[in-house]
């Protein structure tokens, strides 16, 4: 299942920006999670966040109940899609219905509100999540319901030829998944269309998060003299994970 839509906006809390090197990603204008990559030799990611005691949309019970026990049909992904929507910045938005990669593992979140960053091997999809609170008994029963064949779905967010992901719903599904050595299912939410920023407005940037470490200004500014190198970067999600139809 795929669908596109423009959204305007009016209500949007969420807004993700950026391009194949680097991503940030706004809660109510507030930047809480910036990441971007550098060749160092190998891949590297470079990475800053906030962490957040809840999830970052509150989702209406029926929307809820539909992503616990899964995607049955095409008017529950409509439903989700519209829900979601009403969330997002304005822009153009493709909403696509994946079976994701079994060995996915997610990147480092801060365990306070603060902002902290990490850096770590980056040649691969990075899912990233948005909130530092994880209960095992939650997790737990996600993994019994999902060896006994249901298949409850994520909704992540990317920017289009990103590989970095962020979770927007499913925390705990996400770790069920990965306990029960099955592939995950997940709505993944793209917002089309690339921006580049200059250097001196992603430094700015990375200053308001503070970050200071003058290893990761220098790989940032060193990066952003390869621009053409990434603006050539593509991913095709339909190549990478199994589009769901129903």
């Amino acid at each position: 299942m795929k669908r596109r839509i423009q959204t305007y906006g009016k209500n949007g809390v969420l807004e993700i920006v950026g391009n194949p090197q680097e991503t940030i990603l706004y809660l109510k204008s507030r930047p809480i999670q910036y990441s971007w990559y550098a060749e160092v030799g190998s891949t590297w990611r470079f990475h800053i966040a906030q962490g957040l005691k809840k999830q970052v949309v509150r989702l209406y019970s029926r929307i809820e109940e539909t992503l616990q026990r899964g995607i049955g049909n095409e008017g529950d992904f409509l439903a989700i899609t519209e829900y979601f929507n009403q969330f997002l910045c304005y822009g153009t938005y493709e909403f696509g219905y994946y079976e994701l990669c079994e060995d996915l593992t997610w990147v480092d979140v801060p365990e306070s509100e603060e902002y902290e960053s990490y850096d770590y091997y980056g040649g691969s999809v990075g899912i990233s999540p948005t909130q530092n609170f994880i209960d095992d008994k939650i997790v737990e029963n996600y993994k019994e319901q999902i060896l006994r064949g249901s298949r409850p779905v994520l909704v992540l967010l990317h920017v289009e030829n990103s590989w970095m992901f962020y979770i927007l719903d499913g925390h705990h599904k996400f770790l069920a998944y990965r306990r029960a050595k099955v592939k995950p299912h997940a709505i993944i939410i793209t917002k089309v269309g690339n921006e580049y920023r200059s250097i001196s407005n992603t430094l700015e940037l990375a200053g308001k998060m503070g970050c200071t470490k003058q290893g990761y200004l220098n790989w940032m500014s060193k990066e952003k003299k390869n621009l053409e190198y990434y603006k050539n970067q593509t991913l095709d999600l339909e190549v990478e994970f199994k589009r769901i139809e129903n």
